[in-house]
This record gives structure tokens, C-alpha cells and sequence, in this order.
């Protein structure tokens, strides 16, 4: 089982390396250098940088005035800030087509990919307030320092590489997203790959800006690996930290937060109860009963199998670590580094060559799926397996269990909670993915993310409308789950690492 969740992980990077080299250097040079290139990567990059900054002045603002300000209906404003996480990019771009049809390009999709993203800034840098006690900061107002002078010098520190960390996911997730940017019609390399195939079937042309990308993306991958492992020194013991009185800008803070969450959650919500409204008479009952159901079972289905292929990867990294293990990890990796989009194309490629019968099947979609999202899978799926402790383990096999016995008996059955927890995660991850799905689906076959797409992309907002709020209930799971672990106390850093890997491997793409 590990075995085949390494294979399909790998193929999409072969399909890569295989078509790069069938191009011939020569022509692979020119495309590189095009004009046409370089005004992808200037794209590409520019909103990155753009949405990044974004993205962790507001969320560490969120983080700071939640937990450490004076603030009133801070717990209300706690879940105000991880609101956006129930819809998808591709929903919130659609929300404001519909709003402003003018609100496209560049300002477009900086607008809703800082919203998408700026959830998980929030997320990283409040569980780095919750592990940094406070005590420090209070021990040097009582010595006279200014507010400014100890969040530069005591805060800043304690919470830095939350930011810088989240912010490279961040970057990550932008590099990454296609539905948002396909959406708001700004040419960045996820959407010049897709037009490539689909308007030319020039696999030419979309192999080498998919190189560029994974290139891109493999250096965010690096970093971010670096950012991963630098984490705060967690307090002895429980400590209330001093909360800053905000006297004068208190008002300016309550103004800053809920504007925010106007603009990124009252009025796309609004947008899409009036276009529910308004296309009512012209709604297809049978068609969104199908695609409701079509999502759900690619959801149930798609969640299923990464989550039983991700568990046997999990249980092997914990329980029987070694060189390995470690190389397994490190290549189901790899397929990080790609964005939907690419791996739906690969997997058209490598199966029109080899087994033509399994395009367009649903096989394939599954098969994508457990490409895109076993990382997902193996990172939340490992916490539970850690959690059991490994004594029992030792009693089962003093009393002569196997080790496959001792884990179908003992290790399973005493995870079982986090496991189905992480199970379901993974499932509403994948209802939620989309160029994988639109590429790889069955003719005749549609999801709500599907049917959203197609709807909004002639601008037919009201018949866009049911599949947008259809998503958005589903998606809305995910984020009372991380609603209710952030409220834990225990594990804050098992929350961040989850959503972390959501946020590189999930719907971003």
C-alpha cells in the first residue's frame, strides 16, 4: 500500500520530466525566454508578493487584537477571522464577480486570495501568542518600557516565525491557485497551463510553464521546510498574559475588524443568498441534486482512499522510523511542489499513452486525488498514531500479537478517533478541489465546484448561485473543526501543522 501511494505520488513529476525531455533542449529554451514567459512569472510573482503581505498584516493583526489587546467580543472576532476558511477561492471569486463584474485582474484576485489566506496567518500566528506566555512582556512594562518598545523587542521575536512561516504558505497557496485567478481572468501560470492544453492542446508549451512553476513552487516547498521547524519555546506552565490597553484606537480597531469581515465574508454571503433569490424560478432541482451528490461521493469515496493509503504511510513514519521511511515521506512529497493543474495534465498524458480505457473515469479522478492530498492525509494523520502510547503496544506483544495484530488490535482501534477526525478533513479537503476534477471527470459527470466554475465563467451568476451556497455549507465543516481545536488548549501545534498542509496541498490548487 505505501508502495502504490508512492508510485501515483511520482508519476505526475515524471510525466514532467519525461515531456521536458521529449521537447528537445532547443525548443525548450525558446519557450522559456518567450516574452510571454516572463510576463507569467511577473504576474505570477507580483501577487504573490502582494497577497503575502496582505495576507500577514491582517492576520497577525486579527491574532494580536484577539488575544492580546483589550478588545471586547474577542472570541467573537476569533471566529469572524477563520470565517473564510468555509469558502473556497474559487467561491469567494465568484461572490464578487457578481457583486462588481468589474472587480477582475490583478485587483481581483489580490482581493479574494487575501481573504482565502489570510485565515491561516491567523491560525499560525494565535497558536504563537498561545504558546509565548507573556510573562517576559509584562516583567518589562513594569520596568518602564513603551508598548512599542516590547512588542518590538519581546513580542516580535516570540511570534516571528509564525508570520514568516505562514506568510511562505501563504505565497505558496497564491503560486499554487487556479480557481481564483481563472475566475478574475489574470494570467498566472496555473491559468496559462490550463488554456494552453484546453484552447491548443499545445502540451508543448504547457510542459515547459509547468516546469517554471514547479521550479517556483520547489523553492517555496524549501523554505517553507525551513520556516516548519522553527517553533516557540511553549511556557512552563499556564500563565495569563497582560493584555495591551488600547485606549484611543480601540475604535479604529473594531472598524479595522469587522470591515474585514465584511469584505470577506458578510458581503460575499449576502451576494450569494440575493443571486439564490434571484435565479430561484431558474433553478434546475435535478441538476444540483446531481451535482450535490456527485460531490459528496467523490468527497466520501476520494477521502476514503487517500486516508487508508495516508494511514499505512503515517504508521510506518511513526512507529517504524528509519532511512526508509524518511525517503517515503520525502518523495510523497514531491508531489507538493505541483499545482492541480499540472497533475490533472500529467495524469491525461501518462494515461492516453499507456491505459487509454481509464480516461476520463472516475478511477482517475481518484487516482488524482491521492496524489494531490496524501500529504495532507500522512501529516494530519500522524498525530493521532503518535498519540498512542507505545507501552500498550509492548503488553500486546508480550502477549504474543503480532506486530500487524498489535496494530489492527490496539494502535487502530485507540486512534481511531483522531483518525476518523482526520478522515473526514481530508474528504471535505477533496469536495472542495477543482482543476483536478474539471480535467480528469467523466463526460457528463459535474460537482458543485464544476458546475460553479462553468456558471460563473459565462458571468451566469444566478445560476452560479445554488452550487456556490451548496459549497459553502459543506466547505463550512472544516472550519468549525478548526473553530473547536482552536479553542483546545492542548493541541495548538497539531493544529497549525494540519492546517498548514491544507493550506499547501488543498484547494489552493
Amino acid at each position: 500500500m505505501v508502495a502504490f501511494g508512492v508510485f501515483v505520488s511520482v508519476l505526475p513529476l515524471f510525466y514532467i520530466l519525461l515531456r521536458t525531455a521529449q521537447i528537445g533542449i532547443n525548443e525548450l529554451v525558446g519557450n522559456l525566454l518567450r516574452a510571454r514567459t516572463w510576463e507569467l512569472i511577473y504576474n505570477s510573482l507580483s501577487l504573490t508578493l502582494v497577497v503575502c503581505l496582505t495576507a500577514m498584516t491582517v492576520g497577525t493583526a486579527q491574532a494580536w487584537l484577539s488575544f492580546r489587546s483589550d478588545l471586547g467580543f474577542r472570541r467573537l472576532f476569533q471566529i469572524f477571522a477563520i470565517l473564510p476558511l468555509a469558502m473556497p477561492s474559487y467561491v469567494l471569486a465568484y461572490a464578487w464577480l457578481s457583486v462588481r463584474s468589474e472587480i477582475n485582474g490583478f485587483v481581483g484576485s489580490w482581493l479574494v486570495l487575501s481573504i482565502s489566506t489570510t485565515p491561516y496567518v491567523f491560525l499560525a500566528v494565535s497558536a504563537a501568542f498561545n504558546r509565548h506566555s507573556g510573562a517576559g512582556e509584562e516583567v518589562a512594562r513594569t520596568l518602564g518600557r513603551s508598548q512599542m518598545s516590547v512588542a518590538r523587542t519581546i513580542t516580535w521575536p516570540a511570534i516571528r516565525s509564525a508570520v514568516v512561516g505562514s506568510g511562505l504558505l501563504v505565497a505558496l497557496y497564491t503560486l499554487s491557485d487556479f480557481g481564483a485567478v481563472s475566475l478574475m481572468r489574470y494570467d498566472t501560470f496555473t491559468r496559462a497551463i490550463y488554456n494552453a492544453y484546453r484552447a491548443s492542446f499545445d502540451r508543448n508549451s504547457a510542459a515547459a510553464l509547468a516546469l517554471v512553476l514547479v521550479l517556483l513552487t520547489i523553492i517555496l516547498i524549501r523554505i517553507v521546510s525551513r520556516f516548519s521547524s522553527l517553533q516557540a519555546v511553549k511556557s512552563a506552565g499556564q500563565y495569563r498574559a497582560m493584555q495591551t490597553k488600547l485606549g484611543n484606537w480601540k475604535i479604529p480597531a473594531y472598524i479595522f475588524l469587522v470591515s474585514w469581515f465584511a469584505v470577506g465574508v458578510l458581503v460575499p454571503i449576502l451576494s450569494i443568498f440575493y443571486w439564490t433569490v434571484v435565479g430561484q424560478s431558474q433553478s434546475n432541482l435535478g441538476e444540483i441534486t446531481r451535482a450535490f451528490l456527485n460531490t459528496i461521493s467523490y468527497g466520501f469515496v476520494g477521502g476514503l482512499t487517500v486516508a487508508f493509503v495516508g494511514l499505512a504511510v503515517a504508521i510506518l513514519a511513526v512507529r517504524y522510523q528509519s532511512k526508509y521511511s524518511i525517503k517515503v515521506e520525502r518523495l510523497i512529497l514531491i508531489t507538493h511542489a505541483l499545482p492541480g493543474v499540472v497533475v490533472a495534465l500529467s495524469f491525461v498524458f501518462l494515461v492516453n499513452q499507456s491505459v487509454p480505457s481509464l480516461y476520463q473515469t472516475s478511477a482517475l479522478v481518484l487516482l488524482a486525488y491521492l496524489a494531490l492530498f496524501l500529504p495532507n492525509a500522512v501529516a494530519v494523520l500522524k498525530v493521532p498514531i503518535s498519540q498512542v502510547p507505545t507501552g500498550i503496544e509492548e503488553v500486546s506483544r508480550t502477549l504474543g500479537s503480532s506486530q500487524i495484530q498489535t496494530l489492527r488490535r490496539v494502535v487502530i482501534p485507540a486512534a481511531a478517533p483522531g483518525i476518523l477526525s482526520a478522515t473526514a478533513f481530508v474528504g471535505l479537503t477533496v469536495i472542495k478541489e477543482l482543476p483536478a476534477t474539471l480535467i480528469l471527470r467523466p463526460t457528463g459527470i459535474e460537482t458543485l465546484a464544476t458546475r460553479l466554475w462553468s456558471a460563473t465563467s459565462v458571468n451566469a451568476f444566478s445560476a452560479a448561485a445554488p452550487y456556490a451556497l451548496l459549497l459553502i455549507l459543506v466547505a463550512g465543516i472544516p472550519a468549525l473543526f478548526v473553530n473547536r481545536e482552536i479553542r483546545a488548549t492542548q493541541n495548538r501545534s497539531n493544529l497549525v501543522t494540519a492546517v498548514s498542509n491544507e493550506v499547501s496541498v488543498s484547494e489552493v490548487r
